[in-house]
């Protein structure tokens, strides 16, 4: 591996190069970061170690500067001294690959490098796989497709994302828009879906995917778990003395961090109608102001936004702008509930028991046939979330590692919305016994009335109604298109 060391400080340079070289890479030194900026486009190094504090350019200067750099992503560890950890986290929100406190431990160092060596080998297989495999696709070369997947499995567990589990067509449809917007980071996209559904993991995805991504920063923020005082504060930052309560120097805001990098604006349709209006000036202009500040600061960012609300109801009712729903809904993507997805439960409850169970240093043998039955059957009203929930429970309630349905069945205990198929039988036999009249039934009227109540008793939510029915927000929109309600 080709390093390029930076430190102004000789001792440190001449042994951590030694230690290196020891390890069998070849090792370039810097004395500043200026130095280095003209090292690393002469040589290209696959991975820079740089001290923070350095005269001239220093650490996060150097790395705000190499990660502007589109056509060579590198990896980027730097070196804190004792009290810098702010720096450090602003190193990391800016694309570092890793941070380490001096005084340096070895065996942390030689961890890290190793880390960086074998994610940027699986980052180069993937995109190069990738591109190969996307040319011949008409082929449909079935050793090629099994490859991708293991090494799309090895780079999302490097990432942290291993939790997107592809068993699915209404999943594999997701991962497919993912991949088409990934391509374009101007277009912003909407992720819709109920809570639960893993809206931030798939945003995640989105942003990791795109080429030269993911090593750029990654910034979310809840704009439903932040009151509406404070969230202008937490996305625009402040200059000194902006408002009572201010830091002392200033801080920079989520968009500002989040700068060359992806933006998650979770529960966006939580967000106030004036944070609204400020938040579109900034997708409009590309640039934005802090609290206090008269310095108009651009910023190229990818917006990935969330909700679980019907953003269209929202409009409707004016409690969202229309002029940022279409801003913010370049790109639309749906993640289905995991009722509707009935191929991923079962896989994603297997992974996630036996990592429950791996963390007591215990071993998971299996579901009986009984418990695979009600974990299709079951409704799952709190999705990919709570079906986490209950193995992460099971796994804490029986040690022995086979599951019976007597280690399951609280969930119906203690869940009014689950239904038992022989029940479940029971309420829909008698919601439909009534007396056919002699003349036969219009099925088209009768099912139009039938929408037009669930929508009145659930207020019109389309997302609660289409919960109700059973039925996709999209069959439900589709239906109610052809009736005109």
């Amino acid at each position: 591996m080709n390093i390029l060391l930076i430190d102004d400080e000789i001792d440190i340079r001449e042994s951590l190069s030694k230690f290196l070289k020891k390890l069998g890479h070849t090792v370039w030194c810097a004395t500043n970061g200026e130095r280095g900026l003209r090292f690393f486009y002469e040589k290209k190094p696959d991975l820079i170690i740089t001290d923070l504090r350095m005269p001239d350019i220093d650490g996060l200067e150097l790395l705000k500067r190499l990660k502007k750099i589109e056509y060579s992503p590198v990896d980027i560890i730097v070196i804190t001294g004792h009290g810098d950890t702010d720096d450090a986290i602003m190193a990391l929100r800016y694309g570092a690959f890793d941070y380490i406190k001096k005084p340096i431990d070895i065996r942390e160092l030689t961890i890290a490098v190793e880390r960086s060596q074998n994610y940027a080998k699986l980052r180069k297989d993937y995109f190069n796989l990738k591109e190969n495999f996307d040319k011949r696709v008409e082929i449909e070369n079935q050793a090629a497709k099994l490859e991708i997947e293991h090494l799309r499995s090895a780079y999302l567990e490097e990432m942290g994302l291993d939790g997107i589990l592809i068993h699915s067509d209404a999943m594999r449809k997701v991962i497919e828009q993912i991949e088409r917007y990934s391509s374009d980071k101007h277009i912003s996209v909407l992720i819709e879906g109920e809570t639960g559904t893993g809206k931030e993991l798939i945003a995640r995805y989105l942003h990791h995917f795109g080429h030269g991504s993911a090593t750029k920063p990654f910034i979310a923020i809840n704009c439903g778990g932040i009151a509406a005082e404070l969230i202008e504060g937490e996305l625009f930052g402040h200059e000194s003395g902006a408002y009572t309560g201010a830091t002392k120097h200033g801080r920079i805001g989520k968009i500002e961090a989040a700068n060359n990098g992806s933006l998650f604006l979770d529960e966006i349709g939580e967000m106030s109608l004036h944070m609204q209006t400020s938040l579109l000036r900034v997708l409009e202009n590309k640039s934005f102001y802090r609290l206090g500040g008269i310095k108009d600061i651009p910023v190229d960012i990818r917006f990935i936004s969330a909700t679980n609300k019907d953003l269209y109801q929202e409009v409707a009712a004016g409690r969202f702008r229309k002029d940022l729903f279409y801003r913010i809904n370049m790109g639309t993507i749906f993640v289905p509930p995991l009722r509707e997805r009935k191929d991923d439960i079962i896989p994603l409850a297997l992974r996630f028991i036996a990592r429950a169970f791996k963390r007591r240093g215990e071993s998971f043998r299996s579901f009986s046939k009984p418990v695979e039955k009600f974990l299709l059957s079951y409704t799952w009203p709190g999705n990919v979330r709570e079906l986490k929930n209950v193995m992460e429970r099971i796994a804490i309630m029986n040690p022995s590692g086979f599951i019976e349905y007597d280690d399951i069945k609280f969930i119906a205990e203690q869940n009014e919305r689950f239904i038992i198929p022989d029940k479940a039988e029971k309420s829909v036999n008698s919601a439909i016994q009534f007396e056919f009249p002699e003349e036969g039934i219009n099925l088209d009227k009768f099912t139009e009335e039938i929408i037009r109540k669930a929508l009145e008793k659930n207020n019109g939510n389309q997302t609660k109604t289409a919960q109700f029915l059973h039925v996709s927000r999209r069959v439900l929109q589709s239906r109610m298109k052809k009736y005109l309600l």
